[in-house]
């Protein structure tokens, strides 16, 4: 029988989008599936439609918590209640075609030291309804400066990444993961992240998360967990693949990056709201203090300086709010230190094969 698969749905106000996304997961060629749907504190009516029109569907388990718990600790409850073998973080504006999930399974199966998946992620055009042939994502790149991109995103498909290979990590978007492997890096919590909800103005909770593991960083509350969760598998010697022949639509509703576009990159960047930029910011130096292997951070310095001076001149021109962030990220070093030594205590990687993933 093959091995059961979890998919893990966040639904946080998805009255547009959830209907497209289940229905597609429900119409999957791989049949041996549990779905797993947390409603993360909606008001648009999608709490309602997915309680009515899935709720009898033997297949689908709502866990409703009655709070928002953003995209870590929402998915992280998920993964705890979830059984399967493989575990399938999904976006809730995703449009799957039939294949995607057998697809991806397979190449799990067929190689055991694969950690995760993706597949090719197309963009969705929700405002009319439609399949576009622009790419979301082919996988996570990372850079020596430390810049990371969806791979190829915004870009339109001419079959230029179409070759199956390794790649350094899988979009948060969908992701398949072994879960071996998501219990060889999960870390031991010493406290809830509550103060830090709080500290963001949204979504805090009176009620302590209490003591346990976390898969996807709670003190990223959200933004650039899919890139440390994929820079800790590699840590600990799992490797991801993308497989071109899993495909995937997705809306991306936050989020774009266009590459060597200054001026776009910065119009993108001033129509998110203050929140996502500031959690993107600390999470970025969150994640390089956690995960940096001394030697790469060395001997690629000047490309990370370089980087880091042209973002300190941008955001002390476009968005100067950003430093009282650095009081937040000051406040998350020891626990980001900690975390640290768990990672290092864990490593099992071969530096020079990680080396060739920092393009």
């Amino acid at each position: 029988m093959n091995p059961l698969v979890s998919v893990n749905i966040l639904s946080y106000n998805s009255h547009r989008y959830i209907e497209g996304c289940l229905d597609t997961v429900l119409l999957q060629t791989y049949k041996n599936l549990e779905i797993l749907v947390i409603i993360t504190g909606s008001n648009d009516g999608s709490r309602e439609l997915i309680k009515q029109k899935y709720g009898r569907q033997k297949r689908i388990k709502i866990i409703d918590p009655g709070t928002n718990l953003w995209f870590s600790r929402g998915h992280n409850l998920g993964i705890k209640q979830s059984t399967g073998e493989y575990v399938f973080v999904l976006n809730q504006d995703t449009v799957l075609e039939k294949d995607f999930i057998t697809t991806l399974v397979a190449a799990m199966e067929e190689d055991k030291t694969l950690g995760s998946v993706s597949g090719k992620l197309f963009h969705y055009n929700f405002s009319i309804n439609s399949k576009t042939k622009i790419l979301d994502s082919t996988g996570i790149e990372i850079y020596k400066t430390r810049r990371v991109i969806d791979r190829g995103q915004w870009e339109r498909d001419e079959r230029q990444y179409d070759a199956d290979r390794e790649i350094f990590g899988a979009s948060g978007a969908a992701a398949i993961y072994r879960r071996s492997a998501l219990e060889a890096i999960k870390l031991p919590k010493v406290r809830s992240n509550r103060e830090t909800l709080s500290q963001l103005g949204r979504g805090g909770t009176s009620t302590p998360v209490g003591e346990g593991f976390e898969y996807y960083d709670e003190d990223f509350i959200a933004y650039k967990e899919d890139i440390d969760l994929s820079w800790r598998l590699q840590l600990a010697g799992w490797r991801c693949r993308y497989v071109p022949e899993a495909v995937l639509y997705h809306g991306r509703t936050v989020g774009r990056s266009w590459p060597n576009q200054v001026v776009r990159f910065i119009v993108n960047r001033r129509r998110q709201s203050r929140l996502v930029r500031k959690m993107a910011f600390k999470n970025h130096y969150l994640m390089m203090i956690k995960c940096e292997i001394a030697e790469h951070f060395w001997s690629q310095f000047g490309f990370i300086f370089i980087r880091e001076a042209l973002l300190l001149i941008y955001t002390m021109f476009f968005e100067p709010f950003q430093f009282a962030t650095l009081r937040e990220l000051y406040h998350e070093l020891p626990e980001a230190l900690r975390k640290r030594k768990l990672i290092m205590q864990n490593l099992r990687t071969d530096p020079e094969r990680l080396w060739k993933l920092f393009h």
